[in-house]
């Protein structure tokens, strides 16, 4: 019999809440994550809260198999397993003898090292020194009567820009005065109920007080008083001082000791610059990072109970149902759940429900409640469940993989796939299946995430640190439980969507189809470039709320531009515009005027599908109408008036949500994984970034009918950048760097970016 704590809606969500390995679905310990157990209150460990049920099909039909080729696959196995496609060695034209080639190649400053690489792969980046944004390019290029080509980078950033206006906007509208009062009507309920609370809640009163002061003094910029005396405000002042100091600091909250990252409060991103939102940031990264452990478990995987943390989650919820603010919660939660997606802890939803299947209603109940009692309920239930490990936890490599605890947050961090991936693929959740043996695997690469994404071409670029690492196996799970996520998953929020959008960019089906430049290994490599760039900026826009990992036919007439032709990616696109309409629609509903989100969703997507149009003519080789030669002609225009003001007008500008901001530069950065040791325990504190850079000329050429046609369009620049000591780059740091001068490249770029 196979041992499962409870039913799981699917086959697929049981698998990735509790682990890679079967035997995840076999314990309530597996997968839950890591962290020390030391500190609780009290303890229990009955294992017989967990329910006897027979294992689910397809977890032994369809999984298990996988699982099985996973334990012995070689990195030759692996490649074998996921091939490229028939890559061209290089065009078969003369790429040198492109009608507009010499124009373009004077205007973008083509050197030799271009010429060379042009000539082979019919295609090549060009690095500007000065490149600005991609507005500014594209207008460039049309005053200068140059043949523009259209890429699918340039609409994956009007998409993070307008995003991240749309987001900022809502935070700023919406979002900033729910959880300011939120907090506050919660610290005074909890004032108003101190004379009533039965004997035993004292401490978890204490606690909250302490949890609530912290988040108002970070969300207001002005000290908090606490409710219940002189202790509490000694360990306000304590936390506060850690989280202007920005470095890990060791604290006992909610009856567990854990090192806690004040790193992470360093406002980034959009929130880097306007004080409302920098307070916004620090008190919901508080809210979201922590955490009211519930059960910890020992490094042998024992659970152990901590009635403190289960009671403060309980006081948590009844103080914000008694006070009302739970509709505030809800609110708040419902944007950030239809924006990122769902949490990766018990959250106060959840505890609604553990009430009620507990009996637990008031304060008084709680007091009497048993503890044998509420852990047998809250093992055998799936609340508090973690499946990224986001904390700074230490584990010797020869002891057994840690477990994460069960936990509960008021706010908590956001589950991506992505930050699972990291999660899997570093120490001390990844291991050399075939050994099974834990590997010192510190810090991931971003062709993992790549790979994962369905992105074949990321593999053979992934093989020095598979020859070293041997998890292979591990990449074989992820890659296989990704893919077999049905398409509700990728609807589920516009986060997954946005994933969704950049999956296809890997779409091989239209491959014998493309330009021959599109068939080259090295444009390969650009579609990683592209789907990296989309995802630094993905990341950025969200790193607040995601939970980030810690270890043709005959006709000839062709207009002067050409879209990059990627169908699928452009389906995908209007797909996002109508999830970014729904979710418009919602708020509208619930009272939000938002209507301005809704017409630009909708404007989006009817952009997108006429580049989708256009992409599949240009593959199919049918002519195009009159009027989507016109649209081609008009992606940017630019008109003086009055005084030296610069109006920006056509269907480009139009992606752009704030055309405030039209032209401004700005590459952008975001922290996804941190280390806090090196292989061998030194601690190091690295942090593992995904950034953009300055835009790019990506020069292309085309064959037809009548030869070879040269185009040339913007494209993103993708940097990976590791830091030291816990350091988290800020926008304004990192644009400091770009200004400064070119920064480093992932070797697999040098294919199509000769330096």
């Amino acid at each position: 019999m196979l041992h499962r704590p409870f039913a799981y809606s699917s086959p697929l969500a049981c698998v990735l809440a509790l682990g890679l390995a079967l035997g995840g679905c076999s314990n309530v310990d597996q997968g839950s994550g890591s962290a020390s157990g030391s500190g609780s209150d009290s303890d229990g460990s009955d294992s017989s809260a967990l329910l006897d049920v027979e294992p689910d099909p397809w977890l032994t039909e369809v999984y298990k198999p996988v699982q099985e080729q996973a334990s012995q696959m070689s990195v030759a196995d692996f490649l074998a397993e996921y091939p490229t496609p028939a890559f061209l060695d290089a065009v078969s034209y003369d790429a040198m003898t492109a009608v507009g080639l010499p124009e373009i190649a004077a205007h973008v400053s083509m050197g030799p090292e271009h010429d060379k690489v042009l000539a082979q792969n019919g295609f090549v980046a060009v690095a500007d020194p000065n490149g600005q944004n991609f507005a500014w390019t594209y207008h460039d290029l049309y005053y200068n009567d140059l043949p523009v080509l259209i890429t699918t980078d340039s609409i994956l950033y009007a998409l993070h820009a307008s995003f991240d206006a749309i987001l900022m906007e809502l935070e700023k509208s919406v979002m900033v005065d729910e959880i300011d009062k939120m907090l506050a009507e919660m610290h005074a309920q909890l004032a108003s109920d101190l004379g009533g609370l039965p004997a035993g809640l004292e401490v978890s009163a204490r606690d909250l007080d302490v949890y609530l002061a912290v988040g108002r003094t970070l969300m207001t910029g002005e000290p908090a008083a606490t409710v219940t005396g002189a202790e509490a405000a000694m360990e306000v002042e304590r936390i506060l001082t850690a989280a202007d100091a920005l470095q890990p600091l060791d604290i006992s909250l909610f009856g567990v000791d854990v090192t806690y990252d004040f790193s992470q409060l360093k406002p980034r991103g959009h929130y880097e610059e306007d004080p409302i939102l920098q307070r916004y940031f620090k008190a919901m990264i508080w809210l979201g990072r922590t955490d009211m452990q519930m059960i910890t478990f020992e490094t042998d995987g024992t659970p152990v109970f901590n009635r403190r943390g289960l009671d403060a989650a309980f006081v948590t919820n009844l103080l914000l149902t008694g006070s009302g603010a739970d509709a505030r919660w809800g609110r708040v939660n419902k944007i950030i759940e239809r924006l990122i997606g769902e949490r990766d802890s018990m959250g106060p939803q959840d505890m609604v429900k553990f009430m009620a299947e507990t009996g637990v209603a008031s304060y008084g109940d709680l007091a009497a409640a048993d503890d044998d009692a509420l852990f047998k309920a809250l093992a055998a239930s799936p609340y508090g469940i973690q499946r990224i490990m986001s904390q700074i936890m230490f584990t010797d490599p020869t002891d057994p993989q840690i477990v994460l605890p069960r936990v509960f947050l008021l706010m908590g961090q956001r589950f991506t796939i992505d930050s699972y991936v990291f999660n899997n693929v570093t120490y001390d959740r990844v291991q050399d299946l075939r050994t099974g043996t834990k590997v010192t695997r510190m810090l991931p690469s971003e062709l993992d995430v790549a790979f994962a994404l369905g992105n074949n071409a990321a593999a053979p670029h992934l093989v020095p640190e598979l020859d070293s690492f041997g998890y292979q196996g591990v990449l074989h799970e992820l890659r296989f439980l990704i893919d077999a996520h049905p398409s509700d998953f990728w609807d589920m929020s516009f986060y997954n969507g946005w994933l969704a959008a950049i999956r296809a960019l890997a779409d091989a089906a239209d491959f014998d189809q493309r330009p021959q430049a599109m068939r080259t290994r090295a444009w390969a490599d650009k579609t990683l470039n592209t789907q990296l760039a989309s995802w630094a900026e993905l990341r950025h826009d969200t790193l607040l709320y995601v939970k980030q990992s810690y270890s043709g036919g005959n006709g000839c007439e062709y207009p002067d531009a050409y879209v990059e032709p990627a169908p699928a990616f452009y389906d995908k696109m209007v797909h996002l515009g109508g999830l970014g309409e729904a979710m418009a629609d919602e708020l509208i509903a619930d009272g939000y005027a938002v209507d301005n989100v809704k017409t630009y969703f909708a404007s989006f997507a009817g952009t997108m599908g006429t580049l989708g149009t256009i992409a599949h003519k240009e593959l199919e080789g049918d002519a195009l109408t009159q009027a989507e030669f016109d649209f081609l002609r008009g992606a940017v225009e630019q008109e003086l008036v009055g005084c030296g003001e610069v109006l920006w007008d056509g269907w480009y500008v139009d992606l752009l949500y704030d055309y405030a901001k039209v032209d401004e530069f700005v590459p952008v950065i975001a922290d996804t994984h941190t280390a806090p040791t090196d292989a061998v325990g030194n601690p190091v504190g690295w942090v593992f970034h995904g950034a953009t850079g300055r835009p790019m000329h990506l020069v292309m050429t085309v064959e037809d009918c009548s030869g070879v046609r040269a185009f040339v369009g913007p494209v993103s620049s993708f940097h990976p950048v590791l830091t030291e000591n816990y350091q988290r780059l800020a926008d304004s740091e990192w644009r400091a760097e770009v200004q400064g001068g070119p920064q480093p490249r992932p070797a697999w770029a040098s294919s199509f970016i000769p330096e």
